[in-house]
């Protein structure tokens, strides 16, 4: 068994939220969904199952509704394990409300490297409650873990299933932040535009800008990736300082151009060493 895939849970009630579209939610101008699926994509993911309902806009990725709907997130994980490829050493879990997914995504990367041999790794928040939905799972883990619920997964608790996993534990960062009500979009919303600019703009003036530079230089738009280009500038201006942003992006474009690299490897190595800068 070789590589890693990815399981996003996207299928909650968020009835702290009213109800709305919780992958829907836009921080940074983006949909928390597009930043969960990135985060995956970043560290090379080879298939990625988004688990939802079946109007959530997942492109590129495998689309699944966990059984019953509203199940939980352990019937979530037992759907997406269901959709993915037996053959794969470990399976990336997040959830999709988590606007520093990358981030979290390349501790768990990092400490899995770290540590090969055990069940998995899992971030923990600053009170010490590990994250389930921010880990790493081997899959013979998971396979134990499921075994031991002999198929009661229908809500089942997280807690349940990760009791037979033992984990080694990473602390998040603040990483994990997620949105569960209208106050933390609200602040996360502040964050990202305090880290990325003194005049925030909506998503649809960068989309209009987006398109009005691309066509004046002669590129084509939709091969912009803007979602990586606008998580490595978040993780240099928080990490570095801003102005080290948009060198950052620029340096980054230079060693794509010159072969050094993909667009996803480059920008996870530069975002690991400003994730580490002094």
């Amino acid at each position: 068994m070789t590589g890693i895939d990815a399981i996003i849970l996207a299928g909650g009630r968020a009835g702290r939220l009213g109800g709305a579209s919780k992958p829907d939610l836009v921080v940074g101008g983006r949909r928390l969904l597009e930043t969960a699926i990135e985060a995956a994509r970043s560290v090379g993911c080879r298939t990625i199952v988004v688990v939802g309902p079946p109007t959530l806009d997942a492109p590129g990725c495998l689309l699944v509704r966990e059984d019953p709907p509203f199940g939980g997130p352990v019937a979530g994980l037992a759907a997406g394990l269901a959709a993915l490829d037996q053959q794969v050493d470990d399976v990336l879990v997040l959830a999709c409300d988590m606007p520093e997914a990358r981030s979290a995504t390349q501790r768990l990367v990092a400490a899995r490297a770290a540590n090969p041999g055990s069940d998995g790794v899992c971030l923990v928040d600053e009170s010490g409650r590990e994250q389930w939905l921010a880990a790493i799972y081997s899959s013979s883990a998971l396979d134990r873990a499921f075994g031991a619920l002999a198929g009661d997964v229908d809500g089942a608790s997280m807690r349940r299933l990760a009791a037979s996993v033992d984990f080694i534990t990473v602390a998040d960062d603040g990483t994990t932040h997620d949105i569960d009500t209208w106050d933390d979009l609200s602040r996360a919303t502040r964050q990202e535009e305090h880290i990325m600019s003194d005049t925030p703009q909506s998503p649809e003036t960068l989309d209009r800008w987006l398109a009005a530079l691309a066509t004046e230089l002669g590129i084509d738009p939709a091969s912009v990736p803007v979602g990586a280009v606008l998580d490595l500038a978040r993780d240099v201006a928080h990490g570095v300082a801003r102005p080290a942003a948009p060198l950052s992006t620029f340096v980054v474009g230079l060693a794509v151009g010159a072969g050094k690299g993909s667009l996803a490897e480059l920008s996870a190595r530069a975002s690991a060493l400003a994730d580490g800068w002094e």
